[in-house]
């Protein structure tokens, strides 16, 4: 991670370099030089998938930018992490985040995402190569109208005021090329698997969640891999398996960091975009993520749900009481476990041989560990929640997919297996026996 940000800051002084004025304009980079002063996931994901990809394609030393190693390794990574900032951007004004809530805050958002989206543009017609550029452009926009389809459909949808008014038209409201795109096949399972937990009167709200979060978070991953598997010339049977992981994986990351917003700002976490106030800006905003929908299951009368229900005003005392209440509920802990199941699919679709991989597949780690549930795991809640039934069930079932999903994934490395697996790498063995436990998985107790 340290060695790919800082071939990617480089490309910060050349970005910056292309504006004029743009370098003195502190308030217009500023989101993006304290991104770029950590070690953030975009960057690392673009450029280790790129040298996943490079070793699938046996023609690529013949491509015109072969020999181009800045290309995969600091330009797009960079790209990549620009784009995120500038919808860090937009998120800050729709969800007041950062104290981005007065008009001056608002103006200076709206420019600087505005300036940075421009300047990008001019990066790309004129630092990238020539024949890399087109492709590349149109990924980028692609991404920028994925992500505000998804910011609309958070807005319109994805809250608990259009839940309890009984909205769920939402698939009118996007555009049928967009639908086409929306493809949520590789988390099927998954989903399924929620839908057996969750009552069916939550079903339709879940989906327009995930297909928020796909359109908000993992289409960058997913539209990242795209781009890579084109300028590298990697066949469509073997993008499969890798545009199916950046699905997962982009969902996994949402998840671990919508957990995270449940966290009191007393224990003072946050990172180079969130700062410690910031957190439960979902619960204050009325935004449906998984926890609540967990909460909402339980079907019983409780102080975050007359919140919901504007009953209550929002203040800082309230923070903790919150806090106590979605985990006693175990709907938080619920929503742990689960995306720890996610990321087991997630690496169902990588290969066990390959080192880029593998890399990225380390990087899964952080729904196991991550600072964010060192605040869960010792509130007294968690040693209820970890005698419960559902707790142990989950555990068990972790503990199988990850069983095999390791045995098979080891199986295919050499004789007539290997030959097989070379032939058919759309869907991995691993994938398919994890499908098929989730599926004779018994549906959870909490409805």
């Amino acid at each position: 991670m340290c060695r790919t940000i800082d071939l990617v800051r480089e490309e910060f002084i050349s970005f910056q370099q292309l504006g004029a004025g743009l370098s003195a304009s502190s308030w217009v980079t500023d989101l993006l030089q304290n991104k770029l002063s950590g070690t953030p996931i975009r960057a690392y994901f673009v450029a280790k998938t790129a040298i996943w990809l490079k070793h699938t394609n046996p023609v690529f030393s013949v491509l015109p930018y072969a020999r181009n190693e800045r290309l995969f390794s600091a330009q797009l990574p960079f790209i990549f992490e620009v784009i995120i900032t500038i919808q860090y951007l937009h998120n800050q004004i729709l969800d007041g985040k950062s104290g981005v809530t007065t008009r001056e805050r608002i103006s200076e958002n709206m420019l600087a995402a505005n300036l940075l989206k421009e300047q990008l543009y001019r990066y790309i017609s004129v630092k990238l190569p020539r024949s890399a550029r087109n492709t590349t452009l149109k990924a980028v926009r692609k991404c920028f109208e994925q992500v505000d389809q998804g910011q609309y459909l958070e807005q319109q949808f994805n809250t608990y005021q259009a839940f309890d008014q009984g909205h769920q038209a939402w698939k009118e409201t996007l555009p049928p090329a967009w639908l086409d795109e929306l493809n949520l096949t590789a988390v099927a399972p998954f989903l399924n698997k929620l839908k057996a937990d969750l009552p069916a009167i939550l079903h339709v709200q879940l989906d327009i969640y995930f297909a928020r979060i796909y359109l908000t978070c993992a289409s960058l991953f997913v539209e990242a891999s795209r781009l890579l598997g084109q300028l590298l010339r990697v066949p469509n049977n073997k993008m499969k398996s890798v545009l199916n992981f950046s699905v997962c994986y982009g969902l996994m990351r949402q998840l671990v960091n919508d957990n995270s917003d449940w966290i009191p700002s007393r224990f003072g976490l946050s990172t180079k975009t969130k700062t410690a106030a910031d957190h439960f800006s979902d619960l204050r905003n009325g935004t449906l993520t998984l926890p609540t929908f967990f909460l909402l299951a339980e079907k019983k009368d409780s102080m975050l749900l007359q919140f919901l229900n504007k009953q209550m005003r929002w203040s800082a005392a309230f923070e903790d009481a919150a806090f106590a209440e979605v985990l006693s509920s175990n709907a938080l802990y619920k929503s742990i476990q689960n995306t720890r199941i996610l990321s087991e699919l997630a690496l169902a679709y990588l290969p066990h041989d390959d080192q880029a991989a593998a890399y990225l597949a380390d990087s899964c780690e952080i729904v196991h560990w991550n600072k964010f549930l060192a605040p869960c795991l010792n509130h007294p809640a968690y040693q209820v929640y970890r005698k419960g039934f559902y707790r142990q069930r989950t555990k068990r079932l972790i503990l199988q997919l990850r069983k095999e999903r390791t045995a098979l994934q080891q199986t295919p490395t050499s004789g007539w297996w290997k030959k097989v697996w070379e032939l058919t790498p759309e869907t991995p063995p691993a994938v398919t026996r994890i499908t098929t436990v989730l599926q004779h998985h018994p549906a959870g107790n909490t409805h």
